[in-house]
């Protein structure tokens, strides 16, 4: 299925703000929010989620205090052909230690976003990627200090000019 923008109504994108902020915000709480009722918050939020708008409702836990102390980027080359590419793609997202896989333009073909418990970790993570036929070489930056991390804080922005927008 192709992505493409999906035209949000005024009470969508104040409810998606609503629950970016809060996702245990109740669906009462998300009515009185959007003027609607709790039946309708519910099946606005139904509505979002079946067609992919809402991908997933989650926590999210802190990873230092379980442990993960180390996070990395791995710049990935790859073998040239498209195959290569698709293979390497295929067994990466196995591993468990990649939270984020993303193709580039550039030198190098992949950027992982790695968080383990330690640099042992990571250098076996790293060994088991060499080991792929496919990977030509890579080259890992280690985060010493994460400034801010907040994946939603642009979806945010988004949205809040979404409902400016919806005001004039």
């Amino acid at each position: 299925m192709a992505n493409r923008e999906v035209r949000l109504e005024k009470k969508d994108v104040l409810l998606l703000l609503s629950l970016l902020r809060n996702s245990r915000t109740s669906y009462s709480e998300l009515g009185r929010t959007c003027h609607i009722t709790r039946q309708a918050a519910f099946n606005r939020v139904k509505k979002l989620a079946e067609t992919g708008i809402i991908r997933r409702f989650t926590i999210q836990p802190d990873p230092h205090k379980l442990g993960l102390q180390l996070k990395a980027f791995i710049l990935v080359a790859a073998e040239t052909s498209r195959e290569a590419r698709e293979e390497v793609e295929r067994v990466l997202v196995r591993y468990l230690q990649i939270s984020g896989i993303y193709r580039l333009f550039g030198r190098f073909d992949l950027l992982l976003e790695v968080l383990v418990k330690d640099i042992n970790e990571l250098r076996e993570l790293i060994s088991k990627i060499h080991e792929l036929r496919m990977v030509r070489k890579t080259e890992t930056l280690i985060v010493y200090r994460t400034v801010k991390e907040d994946p939603n804080d642009p979806v945010e922005h988004y949205l809040n000019e979404l409902a400016k927008a919806e005001r004039s």
